[in-house]
């Protein structure tokens, strides 16, 4: 039973990692600056549902009562540090994904109420007689109101602030994006509070776990493909009139920069040879010497070079 415990706990830790993956994926083909610490959320959020397995499964299932009893109250703070450190970071990519950032007073704020919470935790199992007891109904409470104040609070938060953005498109894709990450909070909470129990089925603690780390995914997935939609339907604005001299500053040949240019507008391989009478293979060349210059590695990268990243001239 143990072997399949642990077993189960690398499976969970894959599950996560393969998120983190994704994300990070995302990170670098699109350079949206909230990808950073989106990708930082799913890897904190994964080791957190990754103490929990190692809390209720594998010490709580080997070990006899008295003695988990006595190992409960030590290992809450740390489940709780992981779940505050994960919403920080949730709390971080959801104010950049709306178009602002962090104050240093919200920062304050939420560090101080988590280290409250930890230390009221922690005090509670050492004072009281009966600390399990204490410790569980202490640390509920506060992990309670703190988890849904952050996360329901940006959620809505989010949803407000996307009704105010103008293009069609981004605003539709957010909302769905923030929506699918309401869902599935609301499904990991249900789980954890075992609400299929009013018609006599128990939510087991595997269903749980995957659920927690499974949540990540829908959204994950439909930003995937919303940023390569987006990627595609809203290509770079005007180019910048000095953009041959900030490509040249760069690195690149004359060469270099005429192909990017063409490259930027749309044009393929074939008709940019066309367009400057040289060969199909020779402009593959020219593209590859251009993105490697400038650190991409497709077109989608390459104008979000040109629209975030190039130096632009007073």
């Amino acid at each position: 039973m143990r072997a399949l415990a642990v077993g189960y706990f690398f499976v969970l830790v894959a599950i996560a990692g393969l998120a983190v993956w994704m994300a990070h994926r995302l990170q670098g083909q699109y350079r949206q600056p909230w990808l950073v610490p989106y990708t930082f959320f799913l890897a904190t959020w994964g080791a957190f549902a990754g103490l929990m397995v190692v809390q209720y499964m594998l010490i709580g299932g080997s070990v006899p009562d008295t003695v988990w009893q006595q190992l409960q109250p030590a290992t809450r703070p740390l489940v709780a540090t992981a779940l505050g450190v994960a919403l920080y970071f949730l709390s971080s990519f959801m104010a950049q994904l709306t178009g602002g950032r962090l104050s240093r007073a919200y920062k304050a704020a939420y560090v101080t109420a988590w280290a409250g919470a930890g230390v009221t935790i922690s005090v509670a199992g050492a004072l009281v007689e009966n600390p399990s007891s204490a410790v569980t109904l202490t640390a509920s409470i506060a992990t309670f109101v703190l988890k849904v104040g952050t996360v329901y609070g940006w959620i809505a938060h989010a949803l407000l602030a996307i009704r105010r953005i103008e293009d069609p498109l981004e605003r539709a894709g957010l909302r769905r994006f923030v929506l699918l990450l309401l869902g599935g909070f609301l499904a990991f909470d249900l789980a954890v509070r075992d609400v299929t129990a009013v018609v006599g089925v128990h939510t087991p603690d595997v269903v749980i776990s995957l659920v927690n780390v499974g949540l990540n995914f829908p959204p994950l997935l439909w930003i995937g493909r919303f940023l390569r939609r987006r990627a595609l339907v809203r290509p770079a604005g005007p180019l910048p009139a000095n953009l041959k001299s900030d490509l040249a500053a760069l690195g690149l040949s004359a060469r270099e920069s005429d192909v990017v240019e063409l490259v930027l507008v749309g044009l393929s391989h074939k008709e940019i040879a066309e367009r400057l009478s040289i060969a199909p293979d020779t402009v593959k060349k020219h593209t590859y010497n251009a993105y490697r210059k400038l650190g991409v590695q497709n077109r989608v990268q390459l104008s979000y070079f040109i629209q975030n990243r190039l130096p632009r001239r007073s």
